[in-house]
């Protein structure tokens, strides 16, 4: 006896839904209508709204809803008739049809639902309803047999989880009930048209209706080697707004044209709009955005891995169509993810070449150490008398040459621990003037106090600098530079200033981010230069960049990044 409670505790849902099957055919065979049929009926609706599958078990229901469904439920059973009896069983229907089965065994548990369900409507329903005579015997069998039908479904039925939710599909739902409904409306035209038995015209209208449900699912059945008709639905859903394959190859060439992740986004977007039923479109994706075309009152958004965008129609969308548009900007996003991929990949490329390169030149910045070391030795052991100019600087800096070496050696052969040398900043500074000569270059200062300043981070920017504006000035004669220097004690600000033409928007956005192609190098000092200030609590940024004045500036100030973002874009 305690198997049987633990039975139907496993089995919670099929139970209810059997119990709601058998007060609903109490409700309808028991003297429709009288008091009694009104109280199964009742009853028969909360068991429905404990079964239902629209709304989970553990969701909150609103007020609203819950209002609208109990004054539907009284003033259902208050007026009940054969009529609203029909349009409840229709929508029953329609709720057990379009569940989404997960096994064959819960697909004929849901058939055996339904043929409850349609001969209620067909034996006492719409019998009563249009007032046509049954053999009495025939509706004592079905009196007898259906209430059977729900206790099958609880014996069949397999344990189900409590955590499941089984959806309906609205499509099948509407299939379901409709194909009812044609087969009531067709067995009572072939009745009063063809002047036969009811019974003898449902069974006719029944082979019709099966005669076309299995030729239609031969056709669309791929095992019986004839695709045409799913051949055309699908091509219906990709080529309702566009040509799918066209689409699909004006992607292909934008991949091919633009390197640039944004570009491609930027110029999909912007193909999309050419399309003649969208208005405009707004998208967000890494920290991107943009917008082509025109807003409507008529927004749809999608959400994709990377990418989200709004599309303006002219109209709303419809299901095909909003089905179209999903897959076109998930080809979109997929393409956008490859090209993220390819740069990160082209970024780890470009690193990996950057370590076995110097992973090669540590041997030969050794042995030129060691030669560097043997000379800076005699010199120093010379005397300083009667030197010239030259030679006082070669005495000067030998020695500083020979230290940063043996510095960038420690790093190459072991990475992990870090050696800065701090130095005094009006050092720092009269050394680097005495080392870098006049020329075109002009030094400026403003230093108050004397802080310490790691010195390898100051050379590294102000040589890497240096070094791009004497390429730069290659291409643009007559190019002068401007080396400031500015202390309160505190607050550091180096910057490095040219007159020439600014940089390129895209360049200056990446700049210090990634490496960049260079002509002459790897492309990656400024980038190492920025990562290295960052460790060492500065900022590396841009801080102008307009045509006659591109300037960057190291700074220990914290708020010092943000500038660049504003700078990095040339004036119009």
């Amino acid at each position: 006896m305690k198997r049987i409670p633990a039975f139907l505790a496993a089995r919670r849902e099929s139970v209810i839904l059997a119990l709601m099957l058998e007060f609903l055919h109490g409700a309808i065979w028991f003297d429709f209508g009288s008091l009694s049929s009104r109280s199964l009926m009742l009853i028969q609706f909360g068991l429905f709204l404990i079964w239902q599958p629209v709304w989970r078990s553990d969701e909150k229901l609103a007020w609203y809803n819950g209002t609208a469904f109990i004054l539907l439920t009284l003033a259902f059973v208050t007026w009940m008739n054969w009529w609203l009896l029909y349009a409840w069983l229709i929508l029953l229907v329609g709720f057990c049809g379009g569940r989404v089965a997960v096994s064959r065994r819960e697909r004929g548990l849901s058939m055996l639902v339904l043929a409850f369900l349609t001969s209620e409507l067909l034996i006492a329903c719409t019998t009563e309803l249009f007032d046509i005579p049954l053999p009495r015997n025939i509706r004592d069998v079905f009196g007898v047999l259906l209430p059977i039908m729900p206790v099958i479904v609880v014996l069949l039925s397999a344990p189900s989880d409590a955590r499941a939710l089984h959806s309906v599909d609205i499509l099948q739902a509407i299939a379901a009930a409709t194909l009812v409904t044609l087969l009531i409306i067709g067995s009572l035209i072939n009745m009063y048209r063809n002047h036969v038995d009811y019974l003898l015209a449902l069974v006719h209208t029944l082979l019709a209706i099966g005669v076309f449900l299995f030729a239609i699912s031969w056709l669309l059945t791929p095992r019986m080697r004839f695709s045409g008709l799913s051949q055309l639905w699908l091509r219906s859903i990709l080529n309702i707004g566009t040509p799918f394959e066209r689409w699909l190859n004006e992607l292909s060439v934008l991949f091919r044209q633009r390197t640039s992740p944004d570009e491609f986004l930027d110029s999909a977007m912007e193909e999309l709009t050419g399309h003649a039923w969208i208005a405009g479109v707004t998208w967000t994706a890494e920290g991107s955005q943009g917008e082509h075309g025109s807003r409507t009152p008529h927004a749809t958004e999608f959400r994709m891995e990377r990418l989200t965008a709004r599309i303006f129609t002219h109209a709303p969308l419809g299901g095909a169509l909003f089905l179209h548009c999903k897959l076109l900007l998930h080809l979109v996003d997929d393409f956008y993810v490859a090209r993220l991929h390819q740069r990160e990949l082209t970024k780890r490329t470009h690193l990996q070449a950057i370590y076995e390169t110097g992973a090669r030149i540590t041997h030969d910045i050794k042995n030129l150490l060691q030669s560097l070391q043997a000379i800076t030795s005699i010199i120093q052991q010379e005397e300083a008398g009667g030197e010239s100019v030259s030679q006082k600087l070669l005495r000067r800096q030998l020695p500083h040459l020979t230290q940063r070496l043996q510095l960038a050696l420690d790093k190459l052969q072991d990475p992990a621990v870090i050696r800065y040398e701090e130095v005094y900043l009006k050092d720092w500074w009269r050394d680097l003037q005495n080392r870098s000569g006049r020329g075109t270059t002009r030094f400026q200062s403003d230093i108050a106090g004397d802080p310490t300043v790691p010195a390898d981070l100051f050379d590294s920017v102000v040589e890497n600098l240096l070094e791009n504006v004497k390429d730069k000035a290659q291409i643009e004669p007559g190019l002068a530079v401007t080396v400031a220097l500015y202390s309160d004690g505190s607050l550091i600000q180096l910057s490095i200033c040219d007159n020439g033409t600014h940089l390129a928007e895209e360049k200056a956005r990446l700049l210090f981010h990634e490496p960049l192609p260079s002509d002459s190098g790897l492309g990656v000092g400024l980038y190492q230069v920025a990562r290295l200030a960052e460790s060492l609590g500065f900022a590396l940024f841009l801080s102008a960049n307009v045509d006659g004045r591109v300037c960057f500036e190291l700074s220990n100030r914290i708020a010092a990044p943000a500038a660049s973002a504003a700078a990095s874009a040339p004036a119009g």
